[in-house]
């Protein structure tokens, strides 16, 4: 702005100006403008020291406001020859409007300078080398010179100095330099003039520089701002703007559009949108749309567009959604759709499933601290491979449910991956494993865990290993306190409430030990020590398994470890060599499961061969595969070893052949009586030869030593057509056959049996899953129990011996409804004179096992003894060659690759999927033994004398006796007896009373006692005892 006084010589200097002006508008920097405030204090504008007495001082009001000088106490002060002390004070008096002047000059100056002036002084004024101050009240408001300071003659030099010169204010500067302790250069504000120049005093022009932006923030050439940043522009002065006034370009995120707030100096831009991480990014303001508010001169705008640059934070500096968010509470994810989050990768499962299983688990570096959010989350990339453990990185991706484990996929699709530019490489980092120690509260305890590093310090049974060679699981468990390994419920505690008590427990004790892999049947499986299973580095159920490290996460509906490194292995469980003792018993009866022994191969389906198996020759085969060459070697390779390992004198086989005209026990070639006696000796074994047997794929069967037994009599069967309880087309028929100790003579019958699956349908004859525990079909097993116990009271075989041992696979665990059903005997009454006896509770205990099913053991193979056999019988064990040992082992090549099929020996172990069964029986051949007593009566005095039978027996305490008979050589009352009838009187079974009398013509007379004695194991003799009455006492 401009104030030009009265005369109209300044109109000229005004337009002279307007040239100044343009000229210096025309020198500015484009994009650069000078940030100018308006003035809000008075300041000297002109200083004149010129010849004699011309000396002025003018003052500038650019304040927007009129002052009273007096009111306000504004004073010039002079210190004269470097003093700190003013030698002359002038208070100031009258008003100075804004934008004018006021002049205070010497009384005695020239007329041009008086002319000009507002008040004057006639005191002995400054000259070059003194300091002038204007204040208001105490505070200096301005100085010309260095108050304490003497120069000498002048500060400056040349025209531009504070002696014999005039000083006129620059026309940019728009306040006063109140410091008067500092050095003072008149050239840094001042504009210098010759001595005695007045022309213009009265007047000041003020530059009103165009508006600019005097900052932003974040400053021009910011780094690192964060993708949410608002961008503020502050303005020299006060603006208007209008329409398209600031564009913001970034080059990642494109353009963005704001919401603006402030003004007129100061305004906000709120980005509509958030920046990336890592972009540069270019704000400009449009110099046509910003203009100065004054009203002074002419609007003015912006010289040229101000542009500003900056860059955002990068990936790894950027906020980001942690994963503990991401993953919530719940069971499922809390935060769904597209999200980055940060973490260190502490599982590297990636590439193909043939290495990895296609991604990697990163976990938060620090975690939120609470226990019920999970700190880690698996990212899925396909078959690529982008990261290694101990990384810190950034992802970007698509948080969803996949296969219920929480994941980053690529978008909302199971199979969309991660592509790898959003895996960004933040340094490195390290996370502690946290320990998740069983039981759980709760099975969904373990989604706290999931993605998470964590490890199992406690020692863990090894409990199941059925998906070891297909899928590389194993089963740890934490055995319930006092047992070993995990039990099936019902093999321990009645059905029911007490079973799912249990089956609860167990399912709150156990975790899945995966491999890292996603495929089948790997080349190599991992032990759980960390280094590859083979002969020499194998593991078997009920070893254990501790410390183990790796990452917890989810996936075919289990929790599962996938293993970061080795665990402490402990072979806690080593192989048995042979069968236990049983205790020195003179006969081994043995049962096994021979895991469908065909002669006939399982051809695949859709070839001509297929489904010739059974009695009719219309089912599926079993067992050794047809496209396999090496299946059926190896199967009876094995089955052969264990057979020959059990020893047995006789033993009930399971799930054989039942096909018309094939005899998988007597076959020449390739039956298992061959195979034994080209082993052991020619006529080691034989079979009894049954044929076909009901209508199933498979049947049971029997073998025996010849050498130590005979079968007596025909075989007999327990069908449907014996007893409709029995079904034949769910249970396989029982077989019976009673054998002789050839070195005894005793007999004793073995049944063996092949009851109902647990996973077979019996919906068509109403006997589904009831849930308490005893699976599919138990009805159907209880009433064939029922009905066998019913034909075994019916001595189906003729055998007159009551010795019955039950045998096989009953498909019933020891609480069962089918097995108290036998233990019950016929009278379907536990506790009572026909109970049969479980001779595997009874010698090994309550925590028996020969099968392990998901996890837990329990014996389905049973041994149940009659009570006349129950004595005879010296031990039981289960020869654990099979339910210890993972499948891996066994004959089937069908999915294994040539690694694991080289892990194959032909020796007993995994011969089958349920452990054999050995009875001890030491059997009773001796019939109990009778004596008589008196022998003898004397004399004969045709009295009666009371004769005792007296039964012993060399095992029973409590043999029987039965008087059949009781007659004498002479009549009852013959002639010189005596004449006294009656001579015989049966008491009871031990006591008759006899007359002591006999003919006087005869030799004596002999009484005849015929009995029957028997004992308790099925031993009995018919015989006769005498007593005699002499004639004479050897007279």
């Amino acid at each position: 702005m401009l104030y030009v006084k009265s005369s109209s010589i300044k109109l000229w200097r005004w337009l002279g100006s307007i040239v100044i002006v343009a000229l210096l508008l025309s020198g500015l920097p484009g994009g650069v403008q000078p940030a100018q405030a308006a003035p809000t204090e008075l300041f000297f504008s002109e200083y004149i020291e010129g010849s004699s007495n011309n000396k002025a001082l003018e003052i500038y009001n650019g304040t927007g406001a009129s002052i009273n000088l007096a009111t306000a106490g504004y004073s010039v002060q002079m210190y004269f020859n470097g003093s700190s002390s003013a030698g002359l004070t002038i208070n100031l008096t009258g008003t100075v409007a804004n934008g004018d002047v006021y002049v205070l000059a010497h009384s005695s100056a020239n007329a041009t300078i008086l002319a000009q002036a507002d008040q004057t002084n006639g005191s002995g004024w400054f000259n070059g080398d003194d300091a002038v101050v204007l204040r208001k009240g105490t505070t200096s408001i301005d100085v010309i010179g260095q108050i304490g300071f003497d120069p000498g003659t002048e500060w400056g030099t040349g025209l531009t100095s504070t002696a014999d010169n005039t000083l006129r204010r620059k026309s940019t500067i728009q306040a006063g330099d109140p410091n008067g302790g500092d050095a003072f250069d008149p050239a840094i504000e001042w504009d210098g003039f010759a001595t005695d120049t007045f022309d213009g005093l009265g007047s000041h022009f003020l530059f009103d520089a165009p508006p600019g932006v005097s900052s932003t923030v974040p400053a021009n050439g910011a780094t690192n701002i964060a993708l949410n940043a608002n961008i503020t522009v502050n303005f020299s002065e006060a603006v208007n703007v209008s329409g398209a006034w600031f564009t913001i370009s970034c080059s990642s995120s494109g353009a963005h559009t704001a919401t603006v707030t402030g003004g007129p100096s100061t305004f906000t831009l709120n980005p509509n949108t958030d920046f990336v991480p890592g972009e540069n990014c270019t704000l400009t303001i449009v110099a046509t749309q910003v203009g100065d508010q004054d009203t002074s001169d002419p609007p003015d705008n912006m010289v040229a567009n101000y542009t500003a640059t900056l860059s955002t934070i990068g990936v790894c500096q950027a906020p980001f959604t942690p994963i503990y968010s991401i993953q919530g509470n719940g069971m499922t994810a809390a935060i769904t759709g597209n999200v980055t989050t940060q973490g260190v990768v502490v599982g590297d499962f990636e590439g193909s499933t043939s290495v990895g299983i296609q991604g990697f688990y990163i976990q938060d570096a620090t975690g939120d601290a609470n226990p019920l959010t999970s700190d880690g989350i698996f990212v899925y990339t396909g078959n690529a491979n982008v990261v290694s453990a101990g990384q810190l990185v950034r992802v970007t991706g698509y948080a969803r449910e996949r296969f219920d484990q929480t994941t980053l996929n690529g978008s909302n699709s199971d199979s969309s991956a991660v592509p790898a530019a959003n895996i960004v490489n933040c340094g490195t980092g390290s996370v502690p494993p946290v320990d998740v120690n069983f039981p759980v509260a709760q099975a969904t305890d373990l989604e706290r865990f999931e993605g998470m590093l964590v490890r199992l310090p406690q020692a863990l049974v090894i409990a199941e290993y059925f998906n070891y060679d297909r899928f590389g699981e194993i089963v740890l468990a934490l055995p319930i306190n006092g047992e070993s390994r995990p039990f099936t419920p019902t093999s321990i505690v009645d059905p029911g409430a007490p079973s799912i008590a249990r089956a609860i427990a167990n399912s709150l004790r156990r975790i899945t030990l995966d491999d890292g892999l996603g495929s089948q049947n790997p080349a190599a499986l991992r032990h759980p020590n960390g280094g590859a299973f083979g002969l020499n580095n194998r593991f078997r159920g009920g070893d254990t398994v501790q410390n183990t490290v790796g990452v917890l996460g989810y996936d075919f509906g289990l929790y599962r470890i996938q293993p970061t490194g080795p665990a402490t292995y402990t072979a806690a469980n080593p192989r048995p060599t042979a069968p236990g003792s049983v205790n020195g018993a003179s006969l081994r009866v043995a049962a096994m499961n021979t895991l469908n022994f065909f002669l006939t191969q399982d051809y695949p389906t859709g070839n001509p061969l297929d489904n010739k198996c059974g009695p009719s020759q219309n089912v599926e085969c079993r067992g050794a595969d047809s496209d396999q060459s090496q299946e059926f070697t190896r199967q009876r390779n094995k089955l052969l070893a264990a057979l020959v390992g059990l020893n047995a004198d006789i033993i009930g086989l399971n799930e054989l052949e039942n096909t018309a005209g094939v005899d998988p026990l007597g076959d020449l070639t390739n039956g298992i009586v061959a195979g034994l006696n080209a082993t052991l000796g020619a006529g080691t074994y034989a079979h009894i030869n049954t044929g076909v047997i009901g209508t199933d794929a498979i049947r049971v069967g029997m073998i025996y030593k010849p050498s130590k037994v005979n079968p007596v009599g025909a075989f007999k069967l327990l069908t449907t057509t014996v007893d409709p309880r029995f079904r034949d087309t769910k249970n396989r028929p029982v077989l019976a056959q009673t054998f002789q100790v050839i070195s005894t003579g005793a007999r004793f019958t073995v049944v063996v049996n092949h009851l109902k699956s647990k996973g077979s349908d019996c919906n068509d004859v109403g006997d589904p899953d009831t849930g308490d525990g005893q699976g599919n079909c138990n009805v159907t097993r209880k009433l064939a129990a029922q009905a066998l116990m019913d034909w075994l009271a019916t001595d189906p075989t003729g055998s007159g011996d009551p010795d019955f041992l039950i045998m096989g696979d009953l498909n019933s665990y020891a609480k069962e409804d089918p097995i108290k059903a036998v233990r019950a005997g016929a009278d379907d009454t536990l506790g009572t004179g026909d109970d049969f006896t479980n001779l595997i509770a009874k010698y090994q205990g309550t925590y028996a096992y020969s099968y392990v099913f998901d996890g837990q053991s329990g014996y389905l193979d049973h041994a149940l003894a009659s009570p006349s056999l129950v004595a005879q019988a010296k031990g039981a064990v289960d020869w654990h060659i099979n339910a210890d040992e993972p499948d891996l082992l066994d004959y089937d090549t069908s999915f294994k690759p040539p690694s694991q099929d080289a892990l194959y020996e032909p020796n007993a172990y995994r011969s089958s999927d349920h452990d054999a069964v050995v009875v001890g029986l030491d059997l009773d051949g001796t019939p109990p033994t009778v004596s008589v007593s008196p022998n003898t009566l004397w004399p004969a005095n045709h009295k009666y004398v009371t004769v005792k039978l007296t039964v012993t027996d060399n095992t029973d305490p409590n043999p029987s006796v039965q008087i059949l008979s009781v007659t004498s050589n002479e009549p009852d009352n013959g002639l010189g007896d005596g004449d006294t009838p009656n001579d015989i009187v049966i008491v009871n079974n031990t006591t008759i009373q006899l007359r002591a009398e006999r003919s006087g013509t005869g030799t004596g007379r002999v009484y005849t006692i015929t009995y029957k004695a028997a004992d308790a194991y099925g031993n009995s003799k018919t015989a006769s005892v005498t007593v005699t009455v002499p004639q004479s006492q050897g007279k």
